[in-house]
């Protein structure tokens, strides 16, 4: 194929047909292989030459009414060639139409400074080349002239460009550039320029810097400090002028000499096409095409370049706050974020997993993001960016879009080379969303051993889905701190605290608070709610028992129940039954319980419960037992359960018959609440309890309980006697 192109350079010398200075700029040749495609015949091939043009230069194929151009097909091997007539498709159009000038001022530093203006030609025509033996073929474009402002080059030489056919290998498509073949930068801003070409064969392409040539046989030579692989003036160091031979992508930092305000530059790109010869093991080249392209670098770039990535204030929903702020307004829901700029940013430097962006929700949480999509142009630049997120956005507020450094260990670059500062904000202001409504429903104890905690959650506000999960807080001291024994999905309600057990419940109350995490984000924790602890007369030889017990704050109100457990037989397990008194359910928070109708020698289990329709709260347990009742040997004593201390001197002591017959008389009395009032271990009716204290005071009035133990009658036995005794006072 190089062969061949060699062999062909006199030959286009000299059947080269010329334009007139059309100041031909920029432009590329291609062919695709339509022999394939309905209505088409065998060999058909469709030749597209695109051709950029300095404004203020003739129009293309004088005179003016003439809308065709005229390409050179040739194979000189079989001596082959002929002039293939390219009709132009549409109208001539500026180039500033496809952001030319985005980034430099167009406007001309003086007459013989002129910054060029192209416009833009494209030529369409389909040819048959099955009719000829010939399997090696150029396709070439000679014109006269280029302008006469180029900085790297001499001024005056034509313009020439080449597409190359190989058919031993069967039908081909050549690779075909999508993007234009000219780029406007400003001095000191990182280029990305991508030559981007496609090849539909799925062949191999690889990209190289080529020398640009004015006839087929003749290369231009470059002027000193410019060659083909350093055609503009940048900064060697820092970004050298570098072709990406697999990708096609240009980088470089354009840097003009001191004094310098501008540079027209040209150089020339071509790409190679191969295929893999089975039978040899060879890679094929069978086909190519070439382009001329333009570069202007001017010395400063537009206001606009230097703000760097800014989003677009044209689009609806998109403004500055009072601050001066960039906002975006989303909604409710959204699972994606796609923000619009003033200038397109490179493809290259969004990176795809989104590393380039941080968002945090409006209570200042991290919100993940899953990917960034770009909607790249074939100039591989986007003008806008899609980033979506994990779960959506669900609260209403600010959420804050940061820019950073992302894994492609860069942030954004607009079109003209500079970046977006890292940490530079965008908010984006949700409205619109329902607040999620959840609550802390109950804390309960459990048989006697753990706690156990309920919550709801109204899926109608938030979807289940949405809640990562739920911590569970526990505070052993009344509230006053708290921390996390546990985590669990949102419907595992109830949740069994096992880091309790019997004593601690029997011992003190447990508040508990819940956490809820929200598509990654802690939302206000829920009120606190403490167990029902309940304390009494423990294992108590007495005929009531006083229970009193905690507050239970779960809900307003509350109404108690007290349950009586008895034994089934199995140590710690019994069978519950609500108490019958006229007394209960009480909204106090104590209670006396009577055993006179339990089973004398058994024990039994007291506690207390609340409920408000929905859920059950339930005290920790108190176990005590019944006396045993002696048998009755010796004298039987007669108690009375009245008296009257008061100043009448009837019945001012309270003595008790047949207690003479004993050696030892042990007394005590009890108010309700199990406290000991009097006491007495050599108890007669001469020194019987006057209805005073122990300490010298008067009871009060009221039922107080008794236990006399008589000892050592006159068979030697004992008595013991139990009961209430109420004293009454009359006026004194």
């Amino acid at each position: 194929m190089k062969t061949l192109r060699n062999l062909i350079g006199l030959t286009a010398l000299l059947l080269s047909f010329n334009m007139t200075a059309s100041h031909i700029i920029g432009g590329d040749v291609y062919y695709e292989y339509v022999g394939n495609q309905p209505g088409r015949q065998v060999g058909d091939y469709k030749i597209t030459m695109v051709i950029y043009r300095e404004s203020t230069g003739i129009p293309l194929n004088s005179p003016l009414s003439t809308s065709a151009i005229a390409l050179r097909i040739e194979a000189v091997n079989c001596n082959y060639s002929f002039n293939l007539t390219m009709p132009r498709v549409g109208n001539e159009f500026s180039a500033g139409a496809l952001g030319a000038f985005d980034c430099i001022d167009s406007t001309d530093l003086s007459p013989t400074q002129r910054i060029p203006k192209p416009t833009v030609n494209k030529f369409e025509q389909i040819v048959n080349l099955a009719g000829t033996s010939c399997n090696n073929f150029i396709m070439y474009f000679h014109g006269n002239a280029r302008p006469n402002n180029y900085t790297n080059v001499p001024n005056g030489d034509d313009f020439y460009f080449e597409a190359g056919l190989d058919k031993r290998n069967g039908h081909n498509t050549s690779p075909i550039f999508l993007n234009s073949p000219v780029n406007y930068a400003c001095s000191g801003s990182y280029q990305i320029y991508q030559q981007y070409a496609i090849e539909p064969d799925g062949d191999s392409i690889r990209y190289e810097l080529i020398q640009p040539r004015n006839t087929a046989a003749r290369t231009i030579n470059y002027l000193p400090s410019w060659s083909h692989t350093r055609p503009v003036s940048v900064d060697d160091t820092n970004g050298p002028f570098t072709l990406d031979p697999n990708t096609g992508t240009l980088t470089f930092l354009p840097m003009l000499p001191p004094g310098v305000q501008y540079e027209v530059s040209t150089f020339a790109i071509g790409v190679y096409e191969y295929r893999f010869d089975s039978t040899y093991q060879v890679w094929d080249e069978v086909g190519y095409t070439t382009r001329e392209i333009q570069i202007v670098v001017r010395a400063q770039c537009l206001p606009i370049v230097n703000q760097g990535v800014k989003l677009d204030a044209s689009m609806q929903g998109t403004y500055l706050d009072s601050l001066g702020r960039q906002v975006r307004d989303y909604n409710c829901g959204d699972t994606s974020v796609t923000l619009s700029f003033t200038l397109p940013i490179e493809c290259f430097s969004v990176s795809p997993d989104g590393t380039d962006f941080r968002i945090t929700a409006p209570n200042g949480q991290p919100l993940p993001v899953k990917t960034a999509r770009t909607y790249c142009d074939n100039n591989a630049e986007t003008d806008s960016i899609t980033v979506v997120l994990y779960k959506p956005l669900v609260f209403n507020g600010d959420y804050y879009l940061y820019t950073k450094f992302g894994s492609d260990g860069n942030t954004l670059l607009n079109k003209c080379g500079k970046a977006m500062n890292e940490f530079d904000t965008i908010i984006l202001r949700v409205e619109g969303c329902i607040d999620p409504v959840y609550d802390m429903e109950n804390v309960s104890v459990n048989n006697d051993q753990v706690t156990q905690v309920e919550w709801s959650v109204d899926t109608n506000t938030i979807a289940g889905s949405y809640i990562d999960f739920v911590r569970v807080q526990r505070s052993d001291d009344n509230g006053l701190t708290f921390n996390q024994v546990g985590v669990t999905g949102y419907n595992a309600s109830p949740f069994i605290d096992f880091g309790v057990n019997g004593n601690l419940v029997d011992a003190q109350s447990f508040d508990y608070r819940l956490e809820f995490v929200i598509l990654g984000q802690a939302v206000p924790v829920t009120r606190s709610i403490a167990s029902i602890h309940l304390v009494g007369a423990y294992n108590a030889p007495m005929a009531q028992v006083p229970m009193r017990w905690t507050h239970y704050d779960g809900w307003g109100a509350p109404s108690y129940t007290v349950e009586l457990g008895e034994p089934t037989g199995t140590p710690g397990q019994y069978n519950w039954s609500l108490v019958n008194d006229a007394s209960l359910p009480t909204t106090d928070t104590f209670y006396t319980y009577n055993t006179s109708s339990l089973n004398a020698g058994q024990t039994y289990a007291l506690r207390v419960q609340t409920t408000d329709g929905n859920y059950v709260s339930e005290s920790n347990w108190i176990v005590f037992s019944t006396p045993t009742d002696p048998p009755v040997q010796g004298v039987s004593l007669t108690v009375p359960n009245v008296f009257t201390p008061d100043m009448d001197a009837i019945n001012q002591r309270w003595t008790i018959a047949g207690i003479d017959s004993y050696e030892q008389v042990e007394v005590s009395i009890f108010d309700r609440w199990g406290h000991q009032v009097y006491s007495s271990n050599n108890y007669s009716n001469d020194r019987a309890w006057d209805g005073k204290t122990s300490n010298g005071r008067d009871v009060s009035e009221g039922t107080y309980f008794y236990v006399v133990h008589a000892i050592n009658g006159p068979d030697g036995s004992s008595v013991e006697e139990h009961g209430s005794i109420t004293v009454m006072r009359g006026d004194q």
